[in-house]
């Protein structure tokens, strides 16, 4: 394919390192907020759960404990309530029996037994078992709202010491490779700014340098910076120049998606803003793989091929040999097995499109 072109634009301004760093520092932050949102989500979920289960284990302590509570108070006050029972039966029992012994008066004792125990239960031991079931309530309660508070404080304590864990070797980590970046950014330029001489550079050119020397390095660690700003900028040919020049087929699938909104601009100008040598190259690499993103590639492939001129005589041995290899490999992909039968249908009319620039050469 044909050389990258030269730098398009001269250096950039001053302060391009600070504003890489600063960009950095921002992205930095953005991934540090979002994992520790996410972290949060994950520990309120599990605080939830854990409620959850201390309520359920409550309850069923409570189901489980406070009936037999209920049967110990009942039990010990009727123990400790008969002997002042008795003496109130007795003395009802007594006036019943002051009628006489004669077997009318038997039946005034048992009619007046019933009566004389009611009396006696709601005069002594139902007051005294209100008061106690109300004793053993109050601390059931109290005891409840001092654990629930307890065991509240111990999980926010436990979540925000389980946050602070986390997030505090991500964030050492996270500034280690800030510094490291910036170390590396500085060393490099350090290099770059000494002449073959040796010695420090000095004065205005030293800044042109440094700039110069970090985008190239940023073009060098990720060729889409520049590609992309190329084509925001319409320099198309430029783009495609730099994408074709690097023997990627993903550097070039991925200008040629950065290009998709206004690939309909691009081949519908006359001229066309792509020379033919890049049109060529454009198709030998693109069907060259169209394993990732077919229908992208061959849509591609058409275009550049109606494109082309097959009457420009600088292409004119060139031209059916690339084509050719273009065609064998479209037939290859076409009649494999494991090729989708939406893109074979794609192929067929890329096929016949190729063909037919083919069909206009002398064989």
């Amino acid at each position: 394919g044909p050389p990258p072109p030269g730098h398009p634009h001269g250096p950039p301004p001053p302060g391009h390192l600070e504003q890489s760093l600063a960009t950095l520092r921002q992205q930095i932050g953005q991934d540090l907020s979002g994992f520790v949102t996410a972290m949060q989500a994950e520990r309120e979920a599990a605080e939830r759960e854990r409620q959850k289960q201390l309520l359920t284990a409550v309850s069923a302590a409570i189901t489980r404990d406070l009936p037999v509570q209920m049967e110990k108070i009942v039990t010990n006050i009727v123990k400790r309530e008969l002997k002042a029972l008795a003496p109130a039966l007795a003395a009802d029992i007594a006036k019943a029996k002051s009628g006489g012994g004669d077997a009318s008066s038997s039946k005034e004792i048992v009619k007046a037994l019933p009566g004389a125990l009611a009396t006696a239960m709601t005069g002594t031991v139902v007051p005294k078992f209100e008061a106690a079931t109300r004793e053993m309530f109050e601390q059931v309660k109290g005891a409840f709202e001092k654990g629930m508070d307890d065991v509240a404080q111990e999980l926010y304590t436990q979540k925000e010491n389980a946050i602070a864990a986390e997030a505090t070797p991500l964030i050492s980590s996270l500034r280690l490779a800030s510094s490291e970046v910036r170390g590396a950014a500085e060393a490099l330029l350090t290099v770059e700014s000494i002449p073959n001489g040796g010695g420090s550079k000095t004065g205005p050119g030293a800044k042109t340098v440094q700039a110069t020397s970090l985008e190239e390095l940023e073009a060098t660690m990720d060729p889409t910076i520049e590609l992309g700003r190329l084509v925001d900028e319409g320099k198309y040919e430029e783009a495609f120049q730099k994408a074709l020049g690097m023997a990627s087929v993903d550097t070039v699938t991925w200008t040629c998606g950065r290009c998709e909104p206004v690939r309909d601009e691009i081949f519908g100008a006359v001229p066309v803003p792509l020379s033919q040598t890049v049109l060529l190259s454009l198709m030998q690499q693109l069907s060259s793989d169209l394993d990732d993103e077919p229908s992208l590639k061959l849509q591609w492939i058409q275009a550049a091929c109606l494109a082309m001129d097959p009457s420009d005589q600088s292409l004119a041995q060139a031209l059916p040999v690339i084509l050719g290899a273009v065609f064998d490999s479209l037939t290859e992909t076409a009649q494999a097995p494991d090729t989708p039968a939406g893109v074979r249908g794609d192929l067929r009319l890329v096929l016949h499109v190729v063909n037919s620039l083919l069909s206009s050469f002398p064989k």
